[in-house]
């Protein structure tokens, strides 16, 4: 499919290119395809994208089951049942769990590689790091790539060309496993000069990340976190990914500074979209 250069961050617009991706790509391997869906605790975001989720599944044809556990030996037993059930070809779990028994870490490895449409596997977290774009395990499948990370490339690549990510300075505030290692990973590997931000970093050195920044990811889960919309140059691209929302709207609007909000224009979608895209790949399509 031709990529659509739009000069802007239009997230419902890679959203719908991809999602009919997933559909061509479902009616290519002729059956629907199994997604077991894990949903592990009441986080109020994870229980409404898992909603999102399994009416996307619907509306392309998939064979999603909401399945739920309340506790890590539970998610331990039913992951295991979904690696060798023949039917269910993806497995998405929906973190944080926050179990006290097993790390959020260590249920992402009992995934089986080829049915982690997440990209989390450690296996999968290394073809990322090495820029691999294919299992070694005889069967040629395609790796699978962590969502967040791949819908943020993704947009950014059908608003402003394939290439634009190479020479631009790329600041992620999140060092998640889920968002902020894995994004990094891959816009060096598309050329770009990432930096990595947390809890700890220096503030003062913070703020001077931001100002040189061409792209900002912020994903802080912390009510009235906002970063200054002065500090952010012009020609800049923001993407929010906090539930709290981490920009002043109205003061991007005012400036003319792009950006992905938390309702209208959100990221979420497209997440979903390459989850999906990842586990028509799961179930054969080359």
């Amino acid at each position: 499919m031709p990529t659509t250069l739009t000069g802007k961050l239009d997230c419902q617009g890679t959203a719908r290119h991809y999602l009919e991706l997933v559909r061509s790509n479902v009616k290519k391997l002729g059956f629907s395809p199994g997604l077991g869906v894990i949903l592990g605790s009441g986080d109020p975001g994870s229980v409404t994208y898992q909603r999102w989720l399994m009416k996307d599944c619907e509306d392309l044809g998939i064979n999603a089951a909401d399945l739920r556990v309340e506790n890590g030996m539970q998610i331990v037993k039913l992951v295991a049942r979904l690696n060798q059930d023949e039917k269910t070809h993806g497995v998405f779990i929906f973190y944080p769990l926050r179990y006290p028994e097993i790390k959020d870490d260590e249920v992402m490895d009992l995934v089986d590689p080829s049915k982690d449409i997440e990209g989390l596997h450690a296996i999968n977290i290394g073809f990322l790091t090495k820029y691999r774009k294919r299992m070694d395990d005889g069967t040629q499948h395609r790796c699978m790539t962590p969502c967040t990370a791949r819908a943020i490339v993704k947009t950014l690549k059908r608003g402003f060309g394939e290439n634009w990510l190479a020479g631009k300075t790329v600041l992620v505030i999140n060092d998640s496993l889920r968002i902020g290692r894995p994004l990094t990973a891959m816009v060096a590997n598309l050329k770009a000069t990432p930096i990595l931000c947390h809890a700890n970093t220096n503030k003062d050195h913070l703020q001077g990340f931001i100002r040189i920044a061409d792209v900002i990811v912020s994903a802080v889960p912390a009510s009235g976190y906002r970063i200054p919309t002065e500090w952010i140059k012009d020609g800049a691209l923001c993407f929010d990914l906090s539930g709290e929302g981490n920009f002043d709207y109205d003061a991007l609007d005012a400036r003319g500074i792009p950006y992905t909000d938390t309702t209208r224009n959100s990221i979420g979608k497209v997440t979903r979209a390459m989850a999906l895209l990842n586990l028509t790949y799961a179930a054969g399509v080359e």
